[in-house]
């Protein structure tokens, strides 16, 4: 067995066994602070005491944060609305750079071609996590202004503001209604409206809902017409949409030719391999041919940035 193998087998081991003891010790740490609740509360007599155990197990819960490897992770698969624990993705990292490499390893013998296999392997999941998000996002955006203009009529009929968002998120489709959904969970579990608001929004990383969330805590502090506010945003998110949609039709030329300069080396190379392998393979085994690849490969890579920044027209 080659050392990469081994060395491959311990990493899978090493998540499997990772993912076991995370387990545990997460067990055994709520098992912990159930305990010391329960003892605390029983002992306390006073509101007082009460008041500075509430203080203490906040500072606690916040230590035990600080101190998590994983809170990232979350964070990311809130974004994407995963059901996995930031261990189980972790682990699945590992397996997805693990298996791959060792049935490579198996099969051809080649350590280098393994390790290769192991770094898209692990990068896998990540950039599936980050389509996920992404495709969230577009579609939230596209379902924030009925989302708005539902909530805009509800305030208008009489509903107060949560049940406008409970109506939200009862007659609208996923994901904006999900989201809405775990902001009046939330909030029936007894976290703050301003917690809650920022939660919705950290998830969602939209500019318009941060727009709309900061006019509704605004208006619950100082007052005023929270329908005629929201019928405004409404309108400004309309608009936005309409010169989006404006400016995709005026840089569709742009980014089509981005596309054919990108892909055309590449094509042209391939072409030039199936017709003669020998003229073409000059530049894989010979220092000049390399050194003219890298520098192609660089160039292309600035042009494609260039063309992106000229067609990425913010609104």
């Amino acid at each position: 067995m080659s050392a990469a193998l081994t060395a491959i087998l311990v990493l899978a081991i090493g998540a499997l066994s990772a993912q076991t003891a995370i387990a545990l010790v997460a067990a055994g740490r709520r098992k912990m602070l159930k305990d010391r609740l329960r003892a605390a509360y029983a002992e306390a007599a006073t509101p007082e005491k009460k008041k500075e155990m509430k203080s203490l197990f906040a500072a606690m819960d916040g230590a035990i944060r600080g101190m998590s490897l994983t809170s990232a992770v979350k964070r990311e698969l809130a974004k994407a609305n995963w059901s996995l624990k930031a261990s189980e993705f972790l682990v699945m990292v590992a397996m997805f750079a693990a298996l791959p490499a060792m049935l490579v390893l198996l099969a051809y013998d080649n350590a280098s071609l393994a390790v290769i296999v192991m770094a898209a392997g692990a990068v896998f999941p990540i950039i599936m996590l980050k389509r996920r998000q992404a495709a969230r996002k577009k579609m939230f955006a596209g379902q924030l202004l009925d989302a708005v203009t539902l909530i805009s009529n509800s305030l208008k009929s009489g509903y107060s503001f949560l049940q406008s968002i409970d109506l939200v998120s009862r007659e609208l489709p996923a994901p904006v209604s999900e989201e809405f959904q775990k902001m009046i969970q939330e909030i029936k579990l007894g976290m703050s409206f301003e917690e809650t608001v920022e939660r919705l929004v950290s998830r969602v990383e939209n500019e318009d809902l941060d727009l709309v969330m900061t006019c509704v805590n605004i208006q619950r502090e100082v007052g005023g017409n929270l329908s005629e506010i929201l019928d405004k945003i409404a309108h400004t998110i309309r608009e936005r949409v309409r010169i989006k949609g404006q400016i995709q039709t005026l840089t569709a030329q742009g980014r089509l030719s981005g596309m054919i300069l990108s892909l055309m080396p590449v094509g042209l190379g391939f072409f030039l391999y199936a017709i003669n392998p020998e003229y073409i393979s000059m530049l894989f085994t010979r220092q000049v041919g390399r050194t003219l690849i890298v520098a192609a490969v660089t160039t292309q890579l600035i042009g494609i940035f260039l063309i992106k920044k000229i067609i990425n027209i913010k609104v």
